[in-house]
């Protein structure tokens, strides 16, 4: 993953105090899950790459997926996480 910038660490600092203090807002928007994804895969992608692994997502959306409505910040912040962990936590891939 690149390095974070001070600015992204000061805003989970902040995120945090807003958690603890009860006073987070999330937006209600829509939004396009497919790019939610793509950004989050892209955001991994190189510790992906530095530890020769092999990050395999299968997801399929229909073409007729709707526009989804929430907070599309927070569900990126939620996928960037479980997927760096996901990177973090594996040595080596699996054998198909």
């Amino acid at each position: 993953m690149p390095p974070r910038s001070l600015l992204g660490i000061l805003n989970d600092i902040l995120d945090f105090s807003k958690i603890e203090a009860g006073k987070v807002v999330l937006e209600v928007a829509p939004f396009d899950l497919e790019a939610v994804v793509q950004n989050a895969l892209f955001m991994v992608q190189q510790r992906v790459e530095s530890k020769r692994i092999e990050l395999v997502l299968d997801y399929r959306l229909p073409r007729d997926f709707p526009m989804l409505i929430g907070d599309q910040l927070r569900l990126g912040q939620v996928l960037i996480n479980l997927l760096s962990n996901a990177v973090k936590f594996t040595e080596t891939g699996c054998a198909a």
